[in-house]
């Protein structure tokens, strides 16, 4: 047996050497046939499972993308993750165009304010020589009204009219009063200080009387938007410095919360959005004659025994005087009390529905307060948690804002009362109750074994709870003021007409005074635009004279004492954004461990093809541009010199130098300033975009708003010139004419006019020969033009044009004496006008 098993086992050995070819092929047949079995299987699962596949794998790159973006957003994001996202940065021919149309509506419009304020200047000039022309005449009425007193035996009382006197001295302080309030009103960070620093019991008297006053209320768009920023910083002084912890909000009494809640309640406009909310529920109740809201146990009890002693005719065998719980222990006072909260529950839920209901309805102001507080409270106790801060914010908008309404309509006009007719009793318990749950539901608060008999609305307070709770946070979340109001940098010049506020003498005196007394706390650094306006009014006027009557009101005209900052950013600004653009094409281009690292080593050869071609490309592009302005603008980031990447490197090492300089960048630190500042601008792209849209649709109004405004600033400045021009014609109605001449004359001697004290001197002419020289004074053909002409012993002197709007100029600057320097004649400013006045303008 062995030897025929070993024969068969040669035999098969043998067979197998024999026919090895086909042996292989037949197991790498069966070893594909397995691993094709193998990948069908495979791909059957897969294609079984594609939508699971799909998701796991965005979901990993959803993973992978949130893991390096949040290496972008961190304080000091490195060179390595900038690679991963600096596409973002890549701009379209939209975003170019975008771009170009921005700055060239910034250029018109900075082009604009600049020739609309030479022309506001120009209309002020004319003001005050209008002014200086009436005044003149006038003072010349008076001087004749005053003389025919004085011959009676009369006495002139002159009339003052304070800071609208027109005195070079009034005027001055005049235009001081009107920079300080301008600036009190368009930078809410000095009244916010000045709330928290001055003695706190004079505190709400300030802010409802001045305060609102600067503000005029809130009466337009422009005044709500800065009175809101007030609101806003207030706020956040009094978070920062009275509030120690969130529930402070709850159980004190914040002193902007109370008095802006106060406000917003009173106005006019927000009256009627509290009636229109909240009226028509409040009418209801209290026209329901059978409603009674008594869910008080002795009150429930005692009503059941006058009941029920009326409907049987005979005294009640239960004790009157009993206490709650022996109240409740009687089924009839439990079954009306359960019965009453079903109703109260009922009418309750209206309520809330119509409040959360109607949250966009709600005045903007108030909502925008809410999202004030809630930042702030964020801020400062970060440990809290977000219910925590909604109830505080709910606080504000229930308990503070709509709760007394509820409780009192009567008393803020939501409800329209017959004359003579007054809530009654039942009417106010029903609200209060009403009011009362809403705010247990408002703050979470449920009914303990105190109140037992009310533990059934316990679940209904739950349930309303969680949707006051989203409606706090619904109502605190509103769109930026800015976007909401459409105010930006350029909103304040192109106004037809400057803001006015109506304000007393005596306001604006105590608010003088309040600035000086805390001048330091109020003020951030030495240079502070307040310094130099207090510096330039000095201390509050003594003399009472100087401000007018105290306690009449007058139209404050506020002017902005600081022009606009006409460049769209400073050079510098520009610099670091141009370093930051050429950064981005040199990371795009060449890669290393740190940026330092970039500049400083050789780029490749298919590094330098790549920048060529790319450099090329943006130099045709720039070619293509028809605008001079376009191409020389600073704005402008493509550098055509910077043909190669070693040139590059040189443009940005240079630019990192000034910006050290500037102490913008930290060479030492890898110039992380400027990468972290890329990174941002990635992050932002986006919104960026979005805001650049919102920025041409908004300047786009602008402008025209510019043109408006242009136009009507030179029908002015045209209509002013004629005016003045009528003025000065219509003064002329006396003096002498040469025969043949229509011009007027006037001939003295000099010695005549040195004794009058017109003439003061004649350079060169001793006082001894004055009886020699002859003085003449002409009209001329131009309206206020005097021609001067005089002769010494028969030889004519050079002749001197004198213009009475300049007189009348200098007299107001206070100027005493004129010299005219070609002639060397001083003459006396004043009695020259007397003279000119009384030969030529008819006053004898």
């Amino acid at each position: 047996r062995m030897s025929m098993a070993k024969k068969r086992y040669k035999d098969r050995l043998k067979f197998l050497h024999e026919n090895e070819e086909a042996a292989l092929r037949i197991q790498c047949l069966w070893r594909g046939y397995l691993v094709r079995k193998e990948l069908k299987d495979r791909r059957d699962y897969l294609n079984a499972n594609l939508k699971h596949i799909i998701r796991i794998q965005a979901w990993v790159r959803g993973y992978q993308i949130r893991k390096n973006y949040l290496q972008l957003t961190q304080d000091k994001p490195s060179v390595q993750v900038l690679y991963k996202f600096l596409y973002l940065l890549d701009q379209s021919a939209v975003d170019h165009a975008e771009e170009a149309e921005l700055r060239k509506h910034k250029a018109s419009i900075v082009k604009e304010i600049r020739h609309n304020q030479q022309l506001e200047k120009e209309i002020n000039e004319m003001d005050i020589k209008i002014g200086l022309l009436v005044k003149n005449r006038l003072t010349l009425q008076d001087v004749v009204t005053a003389s025919k007193k004085l011959k009676k035996g009369g006495e002139m009382v002159p009339k003052n009219r304070g800071l609208k006197e027109l005195s070079k001295e009034s005027r001055e302080m005049l235009e001081s009063y009107q920079h300080l309030f301008y600036l009190l009103q368009t930078n809410p960070k000095y009244l916010a200080k000045l709330l928290f620093t001055m003695p706190q019991n004079n505190c709400t008297k300030f802010m409802e009387s001045v305060v609102l006053t600067i503000y005029n209320y809130g009466t337009n768009s422009r005044e709500e938007c800065l009175l809101l920023r007030l609101i806003e910083n207030a706020l956040k002084e009094e978070v920062q410095r009275k509030v120690d912890k969130v529930q402070d909000i709850s159980t004190g009494s914040p002193t902007v919360i109370k008095i802006v809640v106060g406000y917003y309640r009173g106005t006019q406009g927000n009256q009627n959005s509290l009636k229109s909310l909240l009226g028509p529920l409040i009418e209801q109740v209290m026209e329901d004659s059978d409603l009674n809201m008594n869910i008080h146990p002795l009150e429930v009890y005692k009503a059941w025994i006058s009941r029920t002693e009326m409907e049987t005719g005979e005294p009640s065998k239960l004790p009157y005087d009993v206490t709650p719980e022996q109240a409740l222990k009687h089924k009839e006072v439990t079954d009306e009390i359960e019965n009453t909260i079903k109703k109260l529950v009922k009418i309750i839920k209206s309520f809330q529905e119509k409040i959360i209901g109607t949250v966009d309805q709600m005045p903007y102001g108030i909502r925008y307060m809410a999202m004030c507080l809630r930042k702030n409270l964020k801020e400062k106790f970060p440990e809290s948690s977000e219910e925590e801060i909604l109830k505080a914010v709910g606080n504000l908008l229930y308990y503070r804002y709509m709760n007394p309404v509820i409780t009192a309509p009567d008393s803020f006009e939501v409800i329209d009362l017959a004359a003579g007719s007054n809530m009654n009793n039942v009417q106010r318990r029903n609200l209060g109750s009403i009011a009362k749950i809403l705010q247990h539901a408002a703050s979470f608060k449920i009914f303990d074994s105190d109140a037992r008999y009310l533990a059934s609305l316990n679940s209904f307070i739950k349930t309303a709870y969680i949707k006051f709770m989203e409606f706090f946070d619904a109502a605190s979340t509103i769109t930026d003021i800015d976007e909401h109001f459409n105010m930006d940098e350029f909103s304040d010049v192109t106004m037809l007409n400057k803001p006015m506020i109506f304000i007393s003498p005596n306001e604006i005196s105590s608010t003088h005074q309040l600035l000086l007394d805390h001048q330091k706390q109020v003020t951030d650094t030495d240079d502070d635009p307040m310094n130099e306006v207090l510096a330039a009014l000095g201390p509050v006027p003594e003399d009472e004279a100087m401000l007018g009557d105290k306690s009449t009101e007058f139209g404050l005209v506020l002017t902005n004492k600081w022009e606009l900052n006409m460049s769209d950013e400073s050079n510098i600004q520009a610099l670091f954004s141009k370093t930051k653009y050429l950064i981005v094409d040199l990371l795009k281009i060449q890669r290393g461990e740190t940026f330092t690292a970039i500049l400083h080593t050789a780029a490749n050869t298919q590094q330098q093809e790549l920048y060529k071609a790319i450099h090329s490309r943006r130099l045709a592009a720039e070619n293509e541009k028809t605008s001079e302005e376009e191409k020389n603008s600073k704005m402008a980031l493509f550098d055509p010199n910077d043909t190669t990447i070693e040139k590059l490197k040189e443009h940005i090492l240079k630019n990192l130098q000034i910006l050290e300089q500037h102490k913008l960048v930290t060479p030492t630190e890898d110039y992380q300033e400027i990468l972290t500042s890329i990174a941002k601008d990635i992050c932002n792209q986006r919104k960026y975009r979005q805001r650049r849209k919102q920025d041409l649709k908004k300047i786009g109004e602008t402008v025209e708003r510019m043109n408006k405004k242009k136009k009507y600033y030179g029908e002015a400045v045209t209509y002013y010139q004629e005016y003045v021009k009528a003025c000065v014609n219509n003064l002329s109605k006396g003096g002498k004419s040469k025969k043949g001449d229509k011009r007027k004359t006037a001939k003295y001697s000099a010695q005549k006019l040195y004794e009058k004290g017109v003439l003061v001197e004649i350079e060169k002419v001793p006082v001894s020969s004055f009886k020699a020289v002859t003085i003449e004074f002409s009209t001329t053909d131009q309206a206020g033009m005097f021609e001067v002409s005089g002769k010494l012993s028969g030889f004519n002197i050079d002749k001197i044009n004198v213009v009475f709007e300049n007189l009348l100029q200098l007299q107001y600057e206070g100027v005493s004496t004129l010299k005219f320097e070609d002639s060397g004649v001083v003459v006396n400013v004043n009695l020259l006008i007397f003279l000119l006045n009384k030969k030529f303008y008819g006053v004898e």
